[in-house]
């Protein structure tokens, strides 16, 4: 089964950032997992009980800019997957961490 996590970084001010609303919806929409990140900026264990297939991770972030970042991610094999997202005002940068 595979599992998710998140960690979001301010891109501007140089650190974490807490209090990121994030949601993990399945391929029909229906929401599979969703928290904030802790004063670490990190959320672990999004959706306790993931299938593989492909999902859509949104970080509301609230940014004079980007208010909302979203991706489409496959979860095809039995690991973890980390999903770091470095953030500003104004861009966002995503990647498969480890």
């Amino acid at each position: 089964m595979p599992t998710l996590s998140t960690h979001v970084l301010d891109a501007a001010g140089g650190g974490a950032r807490a209090g990121v609303e994030v949601t993990l919806r399945d391929s029909t929409g229906a929401v599979a997992g969703q928290g904030r990140t802790g004063p670490d900026g990190r959320l672990g264990g999004l959706g306790a009980t993931l299938t593989p297939g492909t999902y859509r991770l949104t970080w509301s972030t609230e940014g004079a800019f980007l208010a909302e970042v979203s991706v489409l991610v496959r979860l095809i094999e039995d690991r973890h997957y980390h999903v770091p997202l470095l953030a500003s005002g104004a861009s966002a940068v995503t990647y498969l961490g480890v």
